[in-house]
């Protein structure tokens, strides 16, 4: 039997037995005192119009699998171009021939999407996200999460991205940039696997600006994976709640980030949610970013910290605290009860009932200083706070990873 993969650039499924393969050689002849690629480029239809772009790709073609690949799964290995003859491992989807992890070929993948509102945070959270996994994933049992080594280019591959942006913060104190608006954006995808059970999801970010989640129409057009994405974690930005800005604004605390208002970055959610009611039966963790904020403003906010006086419980236990999470979880849906937002909170609890949770969380751990810099001194150490509980959170609902627990 073959595997079902679901394609994290164009959100199409297929079996593995579909997959296609690209040529690679770039090996060039001198012909008439010229070099030239021994492996012609091609126009590549599909590519062109996934990307929107008039580009000349290596040779795509179908592998040979045989009926016995088909009854026992197929696990795919390296071919000879039928043009060049040459050795490639490059397995392409068949719907938009972007290049595709080996891997995911073999096993098929569950994907676990990230969005967020504008500026809402959502490239400094995942580079943190993977930068903690990393130091402490293996407390609950899960095996080093990988960024994967693909892409149109090498400026593109994940591994490349995520490592320049880990230096940005970790070393430079510098917060990833803003990200641009674009109708096509490049999916930032990681590999994460249970030591205990050996399953395994694939994390999929798409850098994309948060301009495409401002309203429904945007959401439909731009965020396909929400339908087909096993659990889905929304980065809200905190500092947009009507609230929390007007408090802090007398502080001359300023959301530099010029974020769209958090109703309307939920309503737009919720409207798109309404229309594709199967979004209700997966988990969905609801991300407040830049909670540091509120830790540090607590008399003013009036807000009760006490659920978040320390990180993740789990990082000393082993265990995820599934009373720490219900405790965060419900003092922020009070205080936004308590602040005009409580019919928000109240759709949510309805729509998605246990499959909804709210989070708290910092990547950088303090707030930004003038020059949009992290306010910290050159020999202290960024300190991303409970980034990874959302992550958690939805691998336990999920199920299958094995995720140590204490009630």
């Amino acid at each position: 039997m073959g595997k079902t993969i679901l394609c994290p650039y164009c959100f199409e499924t297929f079996d593995n037995t579909e997959v296609m393969v690209q040529c690679d050689n770039y090996a060039t002849r001198t012909v008439d005192g010229k070099p030239q690629e021994i492996c012609a480029r091609e126009t590549n239809t599909l590519f062109n119009e996934h990307w929107d772009t008039q580009v000349m790709s290596k040779h795509v073609f179908n592998p040979s699998i045989g009926w016995l690949d088909k009854i026992r799964g197929y696990k795919p290995k390296a071919c000879q171009c039928d043009m060049c003859g040459a050795t490639t491992s490059r397995f392409v989807c068949p719907h938009c021939n972007n290049w595709l992890p080996t891997e995911m070929i073999e096993k098929g993948s569950e994907i676990i999407s990230v969005i967020g509102g504008p500026a809402s945070g959502k490239s400094n959270y995942i580079v943190t996200l993977i930068h903690q996994l990393q130091k402490y994933g293996y407390k609950l049992q899960l095996g080093q999460i990988l960024p994967q080594l693909v892409g149109r280019n090498k400026a593109e591959y994940t591994r490349n991205l995520y490592e320049k942006a880990k230096d940005s913060i970790f070393k430079e104190h510098i917060p990833v940039a803003k990200t641009a608006t674009t109708e096509h954006p490049i999916p930032w995808i990681f590999r994460l696997e249970s030591h205990a059970t050996k399953k395994a999801v694939y994390l999929v970010f798409y850098d994309t600006a948060g301009e495409s989640f401002k309203d429904p129409e945007e959401i439909r057009r731009n965020a396909k994976y929400l339908e087909k994405s096993r659990a889905v974690i929304v980065l809200l930005d905190t500092l947009s709640v009507p609230h929390i800005q007007r408090i802090l604004e007398r502080k001359n605390i300023v959301n530099q980030d010029h974020a769209t208002q958090f109703s309307e970055t939920m309503d737009a959610l919720n409207n798109f949610a309404t229309d594709n009611t199967q979004l209700y039966k997966r988990p969905f963790a609801f991300v407040m970013s830049k909670f540091d904020s509120v830790i540090q403003n607590q008399e003013d906010l009036e807000f009760d910290v006490s659920p978040f006086k320390h990180d993740s419980s789990f990082i000393q236990t082993g265990k995820l605290s599934l009373r720490e999470i219900g405790e965060s979880s419900e003092s922020i849906k009070s205080y936004l009860e308590r602040w005009d937002e409580g019919q928000l909170s109240f759709d949510i609890v309805n729509k998605w009932g246990d499959n909804a949770c709210f989070f708290g969380v910092s990547a950088l751990g303090t707030m930004t200083n003038e020059n949009l810099q992290i306010n910290i001194s050159d020999d202290q150490q960024v300190k991303p706070f409970r980034v990874m509980d959302p992550l958690v959170w939805v691998l336990h609902k999920l199920g299958g990873f094995g995720i140590p627990v204490e009630e």
